[in-house]
Parts: structure tokens; C-alpha cells; sequence
């Protein structure tokens, strides 16, 4: 039975240091590959990996082979080192190998070998007081890895904790600690809030979009910066006047009375509502400039709704503060609701064709069958992911799925899987 001691360079050092290509055969040529990579770096632990082949070979009596892979790991490294092994299972036809590696990286490719051709024994060779730090290394590194892949986990993991830490930080750069554990309640509060109604998801990707979408070529990005400026001056400007007037809340009746009068005599909150405006207006011009009509008709009614809030909370402010009468405050009501609904009617009527569009979408994909290139049935569609009345994905279940990736939608809907 023909045996040969292989040993494993996952990571390709010998190719990146050495500048000797895989598969190395025989032990002259694997000792010159050794000599080259211990001249460039005497430190790197695959040199003692190939002494100990070498070593192993000649005492055994055994040919020596050396597979290397790539420096970016991962599948393009196993890939070449399976094509590697193929090329020595054709050229020297072993039927069973003595492992050599310098660790758990290299050792993560035994599924290739032992596909292959039978392992025999496995030899590890660590430089002493490394073997547990590397192995502490890998458990890091795969565990980051998994997280990289889950963003529900990454954002678990790494988002909060790093949002309290910029907090914290904050906090203490402008003394105010106590303000910044409150905020910090508050924040965990919302997203525990958000997570629990399964809002998640859907919110991050928006804001995910959103943040793809910000560039100084759009006029967006400009009045989001003007927006954002106005809002700062505005917060501003509420808490110079609630420090000068010395606005100080005991019970319920005192909350109303301070909310009423920073309503009224503050121009703190329209300001804010400006800046929302502001904001509003410079997405309609980039919705329009990018042809996504529909995404317009939501745009005009979310900034109906805040003139309306806005005179509503005006309207209600002076109703408290017993300036404006109820039957006053009730008729503007009622009128600012039905211009809502009026206006709401007439961007129906102005975006007729793009709403025809969307419904046409969502009436054709909305639960149908959902299956791979290989016929593996994946479930129906629960959501059509649209930007204004154009495709943009399907979602089945938790999975999500690109237009892109989207084959066919004839009789069936056929995805393409990563």
C-alpha cells in the first residue's frame, strides 16, 4: 500500500513568501520551498510544518507532498488545494496519507483529503506555548465570522454595545452621565420595543438604503444637511428657552401648562417641523429625478400629515393655554382631517397608472409558490419588496430575495440561492 506524508499550507505562505507553487513533490523540492520561506520569514510556523513532513518522509521512507491554497482562505483556498490533491491522486496515486499541518486552520481542509483518499495518522506541529493561543484564536475568529454572516446577531453583538459605548462616551466627554444612562434606557427600550413587534428587520434595511442612498450628487443629501442643521438649531433653541423660563415639571396639570407654553411661545418644535420639511422635499426631488413616481405620492402625504400635525399641535397648545376656543380648535380639526383626505384622494388620482402598477405586482407574486434552480420548494411568497411600482424582491419567510436573484416568474418563481 503506497503512503505519502502530505503537508497542508492553507493560508499559501509558501507561494506568498517563498514564491514556490503548489503541489510541491518530493522531498528535495519541499526542502528548497522550506529554505525559501525560512529565509523570507523565519517566524512563520509553516516552515517547522515542513521540516517535520520532510522529516517524517525520510524516516519513513515515504515521497513528501506539500498542497498550498490562497492567502484569502475560505473557498478559494479549499478549491485549490482540492485541485491540488486531485493532480497528485493522478500522479503518484496514494492510497493513504500522513497528515501534516501547522494547526486548526490547516485542518479545516481534512474533508477535502478524506474524500479523497484515506488519512492515516495526523500530525499537528505547534511551537510550543502557541497551541492554545492559536486554538483561542480560531474559536474567535469563526465566531466573529458567524456573526459577520447573521445581521440580526451582528447588530445584537456589536450595535448595541457599541451605540452604549459612543453614549457613554459622550456622556462623560459633556458631564452629563446621568443623561447619558437615561438615553442609553431609553435606546435599549425602543430596539427591545421594535424587536418584539418583529419591526426589526424591515427598519434596518431602510435606514441600510437610506444610508446607500446619501450622495453630494443629490439634492437630497444637500437638504437633509440643511434639515439637519435647522433641527440642531431648533433642539437649540428649546432648551435655551426652557432654561430661561425655568419650565419645571411637578404633576400632570404643570406638564400640560409647560408642554402648551413651549408649544406657543417656543419656535423650538416648528423649527423641527421645518426641518422635517426640508428633509421631505429634497427625497421628492431625488424620487423624481429617479423616476420612482410612486415613492412620491408617499413622500407628498407623509409631509400633508406633519403641516397637519404641526397646526394640530398648535391648534391644541393654544386650546390648553385657553387662547384659542374649543369650538375653534374642533373646526380646524375637523377641516385639517378633511383636507388630509382630499389631498390623499388627489394623489390617487395623480398617480393612477404607477398604484395600477404596484397592485398588478403584488396580485401576481403574492403568495405563490417559491422554488430553487434544483426544484426545492422554499414556500410562498409573504411579502413583494417594491420600490414605488418597481420589483425590487421577493420575501419567503425570514429569506430575502433579489430581484437579481429572481430566474423566472412564469408558472412558477424560480430564486437563485447563494
Amino acid at each position: 500500500m503506497k503512503t505519502i506524508v502530505l503537508c497542508i499550507d492553507r493560508d499559501d505562505d509558501i507561494g506568498r513568501k517563498g514564491g514556490v507553487k503548489g503541489p510541491i513533490i518530493g522531498i528535495e523540492d519541499n526542502l528548497d520551498a522550506a529554505n525559501k520561506l525560512a529565509l523570507a520569514d523565519p517566524q512563520d510556523s509553516d516552515v517547522n510544518a515542513l521540516f517535520e513532513a520532510i522529516k517524517t518522509a525520510k524516516e519513513l521512507g515515504f515521497e513528501v507532498v506539500t498542497l498550498t491554497g490562497d492567502s484569502k482562505r475560505g473557498v478559494i483556498s479549499d478549491e485549490n488545494v482540492a485541485k491540488q490533491m486531485d493532480l497528485v491522486m493522478q500522479k503518484l496515486k496514494p492510497e493513504s496519507v500522513i497528515l501534516v499541518t501547522d494547526g486548526a486552520d490547516d485542518e479545516q481542509v481534512l474533508p477535502i483529503i478524506q474524500s479523497r483518499v484515506k488519512i492515516n495518522s495526523i500530525q499537528t506541529v505547534i511551537v510550543r506555548q502557541s497551541k492554545e493561543l492559536e486554538k483561542a484564536y480560531f474559536t474567535v475568529t469563526n465566531f466573529l465570522s458567524e456573526i459577520s454572516k447573521d445581521p440580526d446577531l451582528a447588530r445584537l453583538i456589536f450595535g448595541i454595545p457599541g451605540l452604549i459605548l459612543l453614549l457613554l462616551g459622550i456622556g462623560g466627554a459633556l458631564g452629563q452621565m446621568a443623561q447619558a444612562m437615561n438615553l442609553i434606557l431609553i435606546v435599549v427600550g425602543v430596539y427591545l420595543i421594535i424587536k418584539g413587534l418583529t419591526f426589526e428587520e424591515e427598519l434596518f434595511s431602510r435606514i441600510s438604503d437610506f444610508i446607500r442612498s446619501l450622495s453630494f450628487e443629490k439634492i437630497g443629501t444637500v437638504t437633509y444637511a440643511i434639515a439637519f442643521v435647522v433641527m440642531i438649531i431648533g433642539v437649540g433653541i428649546g432648551y435655551d428657552y426652557v432654561q430661561k423660563n425655568a419650565l419645571v415639571v411637578i404633576d400632570a396639570q404643570s406638564l400640560i401648562d409647560v408642554s402648551s407654553e413651549f408649544i406657543t411661545e417656543s419656535y423650538s418644535v416648528s423649527l423641527i417641523l421645518i426641518a422635517v420639511g426640508f428633509a421631505i422635499l429634497g427625497r421628492i426631488v431625488d424620487e423624481y429625478t429617479a423616476s420612482r413616481y410612486l415613492n412620491i405620492r408617499r413622500y407628498l402625504i407623509i409631509l400633508a400629515f406633519f403641516v397637519l400635525f404641526g397646526a394640530m399641535l398648535r391648534a391644541g397648545a393654544g386650546f390648553l393655554r385657553r387662547s384659542v376656543e374649543l369650538d375653534e380648535f374642533v373646526l380646524s380639526g375637523l377641516v385639517g382631517i378633511l383636507m388630509f383626505i382630499v389631498w390623499v384622494k388627489i394623489t390617487d388620482y395623480m398617480f393612477l397608472d404607477e398604484i395600477r402598477k404596484r397592485d398588478a405586482w403584488i396580485e401576481k407574486l403574492r403568495m405563490k409558490d417559491v422554488y430553487t434552480k434544483e426544484d426545492e420548494h422554499l414556500g410562498k411568497v409573504s411579502r413583494v419588496i417594491l420600490n414605488g411600482s418597481e420589483l425590487w424582491g421577493l420575501r419567503v419567510g425570514k429569506k430575502k430575495f433579489e430581484k437579481e436573484d429572481i430566474i423566472s416568474m412564469e408558472k412558477k418563481i424560480v430564486v437563485r440561492m447563494e
